[in-house]
């Protein structure tokens, strides 16, 4: 070929960019994958606090109805008020069973993620969850600039986008001739017998020039560049939402890491509040100046306000993963 107006050069061009594109997405969909592996291991040092604090008051019913039970056969105490001891234990150890049962299916999640069959051995992680003592957080516009830059998926986009164009003048190429140069060079040899001085084999070869020009095609050529423009302006509204989702993650990661970190802080201090109360309550009781009543109730509210405090430490550590990965630095 010695002129194709383009059309060969963007054919080649538009390939190699699909072909990067489909690299990136593959490495957008590890990076996807780490983010996901975060998620899950935060959630389950999560749920493991949880358990703990389960156990704690759980522990903690049962002293107390020991105590009950001593007190009630000392006529301290109602035999009513042991039996709402028995039905709050009963509905804690029900609430230890089902978080230890998603604690499984999270163990077994991460374990499908991982490629490891979990029937194998069942193992542990380790960690913690402490709020880091100082976030360094970027503005939006600097982190949408981050994005548009180490975005695999962003990057695709583009590279996609680019193919189209270069398939559109691929497309509008049709319109021009087509010029080749051809050679051809080889042997002949007779079928049968010759005569005279006419030989039986004979070296032939030929070149020349060639010009293929589309007269008339049907309107074939126009209705492929109007499908590929089409494709062209779908890929922009394609890369125009993208955009549009970015940003969307980005704002939400921002929001959830001021707020999870907040909750965070504020829950650490109830906590406090929490034991002190229950401790108080229960000292109450026994002096006969409070009812069982409270003592449940400083219960409920120490192991809600541990619960919450654990999954929204979890829910910070997987914002800011999940603000790595709308940034793309995974």
């Amino acid at each position: 070929p010695l002129f194709t107006a383009g059309r060969l050069i963007n054919q080649a061009k538009a390939t190699d960019l699909l072909r990067e594109a489909a690299a990136q997405k593959f490495s957008s969909s590890r990076k996807t994958l780490v983010f996901n592996i975060s998620s899950l291991f935060h959630n389950m040092l999560a749920q493991q606090q949880v358990i703990d604090s389960v156990l704690f008051s759980e522990h903690t019913l049962a002293a107390h109805q020991k105590r009950m039970d001593a007190m009630v056969q000392a006529e301290k105490a109602a035999e009513v008020d042991r039996m709402r001891t028995e039905v709050r234990l009963a509905d804690v150890r029900q609430q230890l069973v089902q978080e230890k049962t998603r604690l499984t299916v999270y163990r077994r999640t991460l374990a499908n993620l991982l490629g490891i069959p979990d029937h194998a051995y069942m193992f542990q992680i380790q960690g913690d969850l402490e709020l880091p003592e100082k976030l360094d957080m970027p503005t939006f516009e600097a982190a949408f600039a981050k994005a548009q830059k180490k975005r695999d998926d962003y990057q695709a986009e583009r590279a996609a986008l680019e193919a189209k164009a270069m398939q559109v003048d691929a497309a509008r190429a049709g319109h021009w001739p087509m010029v080749s140069l051809l050679g051809t060079y080889g042997g002949r040899w007779a079928a049968g017998a010759t005569s005279g001085t006419g030989d039986e084999s004979d070296d032939e070869g030929r070149i020349g020039v060639a010009v293929e020009m589309p007269i008339f095609d049907g309107g074939q050529i126009s209705a492929e560049i109007r499908e590929q423009r089409a494709e062209l302006t779908a890929a922009q509204k394609r890369l125009h939402a993208f955009e549009l989702d970015i940003r969307l993650e980005i704002e939400t990661a921002l929001t959830d890491i001021a707020s999870f970190r907040e909750r965070a802080a504020a829950l650490e201090k109830s906590i406090a509040q929490a034991r002190e109360s229950l401790r108080i309550e229960q000292q109450k009781y026994e002096l006969g100046r409070g009812t069982i009543l409270d003592v449940l109730d400083a219960q409920d509210a120490l192991l809600d306000a541990e619960t919450t405090y654990h999954q929204a430490a979890a829910g910070l550590r997987t914002a800011l993963a999940r603000l790595k990965l709308a940034t793309g630095e995974i």
